[in-house]
């Protein structure tokens, strides 16, 4: 029997449980001293927003920021960032593979699950990846073998995204609206425009603009989202760029500018040596901005290599 398969990174709404509803608190125990409870925390609400969007702003990249359709989302690897400044816990994990037949053949999917703490506040959290997602999935618009994705990869997208949706139930950081993440922004001297916009269903493989801005958000959304997926780029003493896989990556953004810097590097024919790249996608304009961009696209397309000597 065959089964459809959502084609877009699935993001399982978080859970919260229900020992920490407000209505219960309310009921249980003296009212007078939950009301104060109450009021102290209410009094505290607006410091702590404040320290949270302090580190908010401090700890995640403009690369990490994406707009769908008037709300403004984290990825998971931001969160994770985020994360590091709270005492968040998971516990009770679990994790399935489910395996299906649809029109393209044998496919599969991971899901993790469990709860999320942070102090006295808990959600269930989920997080699934599946070899029809399309980064890892696809190749050159076609749906991959699935004896040509490296399962590793899948397994730990999913896992991810899981503790991605458990830190951002837990903080509040869910479908941001855009005016709301504009004003976060703006009050830290930060400028909120630099986040990327995602239209779905267009992709990556389709002609860019003149607009700089626009190239470099694109550019480095695209190296952002290899990173989260376990995969960089790399260049050799002859020019020649091609795409790596590791089973773990300990800071997206770090490898994410490794990619840059090598995207942007070439043997110079002339000089009869490397000439080192530019490890931001801030720093990148023109014509160099474009072959990089072009240069990452035609290595998803063409199996992760090329030769690129100049």
């Amino acid at each position: 029997m065959e089964t459809k398969q959502k084609q877009e990174e699935t993001d399982f709404e978080p859970v919260e449980s229900p020992s920490t509803e407000i209505v219960q608190i309310l009921n249980e125990g003296d009212p007078d001293v939950q009301l104060a409870y109450l009021e102290k925390k209410a009094k505290l609400a607006g410091r702590f927003a404040t320290a949270l969007n302090t580190i908010l702003i401090s700890q995640t990249y403009p690369e990490d920021w994406s707009e769908h359709d008037d709300k403004v989302c984290l990825s998971s690897a931001g969160a994770e960032r985020v994360a590091r400044h709270f005492s968040i816990r998971f516990y009770d994990v679990g994790v399935k593979k489910e395996e299906y037949t649809d029109t393209n053949g044998r496919a599969y999917r991971y899901i993790f699950d469990g709860n999320a703490a942070m102090a006295d506040r808990i959600v269930y959290a989920q997080g699934a990846y599946g070899s029809r997602d399309n980064f890892l999935g696809k190749k050159s618009g076609e749906y991959r073998a699935i004896e040509d994705i490296n399962e590793n990869n899948i397994r730990n997208a999913a896992y991810h995204i899981f503790i991605g949706n458990g830190v951002k139930a837990l903080l509040g950081l869910r479908g941001i609206p855009k005016a709301r993440f504009n004003e976060i922004f703006q009050k830290q001297g930060e400028d909120p425009t630099k986040r990327s916009t995602v239209s779905y269903g267009k992709g990556t493989q389709g002609g860019t603009s003149g607009d700089d801005t626009k190239l470099q958000q694109e550019f480095g959304k695209l190296l952002v989202d290899m990173a989260n997926n376990l995969q960089m780029v790399e260049v050799d003493e002859t020019g020649r760029h091609f795409i790596s896989e590791t089973s773990e990556i300990s800071d997206t953004m770090e490898v994410a500018k490794a990619s840059c810097k090598a995207l942007t590097s070439f043997y110079s024919k002339k000089d009869k040596k490397m000439v080192e790249g530019i490890d931001s996608a801030k720093m990148l304009k023109g014509q160099r901005l474009s072959i990089a961009l072009q240069t990452v696209k035609m290595l998803q397309s063409k199996g992760g290599t090329n030769g690129n000597g100049q």
